[in-house]
């Protein structure tokens, strides 16, 4: 299969390697990223180990499952290395995010092998999903339809995307996986009737707690992916109720679903020929499908060929990393927004500090030396400073803080969200200090530039007090020992002006230079 990327200009062949640790299975994509950045996949390969076996009941991966893991890398090690391959991303996801002994698990692959997985965050697989996903449908009117559910059902979650004409506006990853399923419930104790007495109750549950953060009866458009949904596709196709596409009209589906509802372990490897551990997840996965396309409004379900390793390996295509791409800026900040409305924050004061200041921040280029990455965690920092009015009004920076630390916002990974809340933190009140521990567990690049950036976002802060959009522009001029700020207002601007005074003293510290606010017209 091959996907197809915007043209950014020549640039020579070269071969990748993507691996993905998930909660059933340890697979590898091997890609090459041509001319006009074209990916094709090359080679891929996949070995079973059932991780989320371990996690999901003992919260522990056993060594047994730690030396099947180390064999599997291994062997995907000698592939990558008759490729000649030197460019390799490895992710781990749920079943290895949970696990108690995750990090001395995953020393021991990388001492072994060479190869360091990293574990990614759900708004980071989000990300991926979304990234593999647009390629492989991104024209298709399913894709931009004016609400469309992004669904995938692995072994250890569930993630779901929705979007508004092709913009991600909410995310979420759910514990709700196939391999956990049966972990949780501990299935193999019951006959297959209680077994699916207990998977629908569960279910059931879990998608009454996503009807509360993605609004399922709006969505008009479903794309499913997944190894288990393209199997079902597949199946249909075979029998003539589904076109090639993978299509799947809405009847056809919720029949096939009923069908092979009623079929124990046996029954699927004696019928469909599926492996033992294909099996044990393909009714679980299927009645998650199920439950959320009978949600939505959707009449057909498109499975696409799309995949988290193929976004990671997309992710490689993109020359400017994983931010540089700016229809995702856009995502991210709609991610902000929605957690935003979740806390009831002012959105239109966070809004107007946002606007100043990331104008402060270009101004200040030259000063700070910072680039888009961090213009973006600004943006995000400075329309989240106040959520942390829902839980006091009092001390609310630091709930701020907090509340940030503890959610996920799309694109942005664990460390670029807890900048983003160390940033929130000292939007006012007191400076950063090495006694606080969120900020000193940051490495000290980050801890700088949650320097530069709070000072920009409390004074920003500073410039709408009273929550009025009273000061509509400030323009900043350089002086070779003192700088100007003056501002555009309307209305009475005392508040505004005095903040600004109370809270310069950190913009002085980081930027070195004093600095006299005026209003614009008036002389110094």
């Amino acid at each position: 299969m091959s996907y197809s990327r915007m043209d950014r200009g020549p640039s020579p062949p070269r071969l990748v390697a993507v691996l993905d640790m998930g909660a059933s299975a340890i697979r590898l994509v091997i890609a090459e990223i041509g001319p006009k950045q074209a990916l094709r996949i090359v080679d891929e390969a996949s070995r079973g180990v059932l991780l989320g076996r371990d996690t999901f009941s003992t919260g522990v991966i056993r060594s047994e499952t730690m030396d099947a893991s180390l064999a599997a890398v291994l062997g995907f090690r000698q592939l990558i290395d008759e490729y000649g391959i030197k460019d390799i991303r490895a992710v781990a996801t749920s079943a290895v995010r949970e696990a108690r002994n995750a990090e001395m698990f995953l020393d021991r692959i990388r001492r072994r092998t060479g190869i360091a997985f990293e574990i990614i965050n759900e708004a980071e697989e989000s990300r991926l999903i979304l990234l593999a996903v647009r390629n492989a449908v991104g024209n298709q009117p399913s894709f931009k339809g004016a609400w469309t559910l992004l669904a995938e059902v692995g072994g250890g979650s569930t993630d779901l995307t929705l979007l508004r004409r092709g913009e991600a506006k909410i995310s979420g990853v759910y514990a709700l996986g196939a391999v956990r399923l049966r972990q949780q419930l501990d299935l193999r104790r019951h006959s297959h009737e209680l077994q699916l007495g207990l998977l629908k109750r569960y279910v059931a549950n879990v998608i009454e707690e996503i009807r509360g953060e993605i609004p399922l009866r709006r969505v008009t458009h479903m794309i499913a992916l997944g190894g288990d949904v393209r199997f079902a596709a597949a199946q249909l196709i075979e029998q003539g109720l589904a076109g090639s596409d993978r299509d799947l009209p809405r009847a056809e589906f919720l029949a096939f679903c009923d069908q092979v509802e009623r079929l124990d372990e046996e029954a699927l490897v004696e019928r469909f020929r599926l492996s033992s551990v294909d099996a044990q997840t393909f009714v679980p996965a299927m009645l998650i499908y199920r439950a959320l396309f009978a949600e939505t409004a959707a009449r057909r379900l498109v499975v696409a060929d799309a995949s988290l390793r193929a976004g990671v390996a997309l992710d490689f295509a993109e020359p400017g990393g994983r931010l540089g791409a700016a229809d995702f800026e856009q995502q991210v900040l709609a991610s902000a927004d929605a957690l935003g409305q979740k806390y009831r924050f002012d959105g239109a004061h966070g809004l107007h500090v946002a606007e100043l200041a990331t104008s402060l921040f270009d101004q200040l280029r030259e000063e700070h030396g910072l680039g888009d990455r961090e213009r973006l965690l600004l943006r995000v920092a400075a329309l989240l400073h106040d959520i942390g009015t829902y839980v006091n009004l009092r001390a609310h920076h630091k709930h701020s803080q907090y509340l940030l630390a503890s959610s996920q916002i799309f694109g942005l990974s664990d460390t670029e969200t807890a900048i983003v809340g160390n940033i929130a933190r000292y939007h006012r009140r007191g400076l950063p200090q090495t006694s606080h521990l969120p900020y000193i567990a940051l490495d000290r690049l980050d801890r700088l530039i949650v320097d530069k950036l709070s000072a920009i976002l409390r004074l920003a802060n500073a410039l709408d007090a009273e929550h009025l959009g009273k000061v509509r522009s400030a323009q900043l001029s350089r002086g070779a020992e003192t700088w100007v700020l003056e501002l555009e207002c309307t209305g009475d601007v005392t508040m505004e002006l005095q903040a600004a005074q109370a809270r310069m003293d950190f913009f002085t510290q980081i930027f070195g230079r004093q600095v006299i606010v005026r209003l614009a017209g008036v002389g110094v």
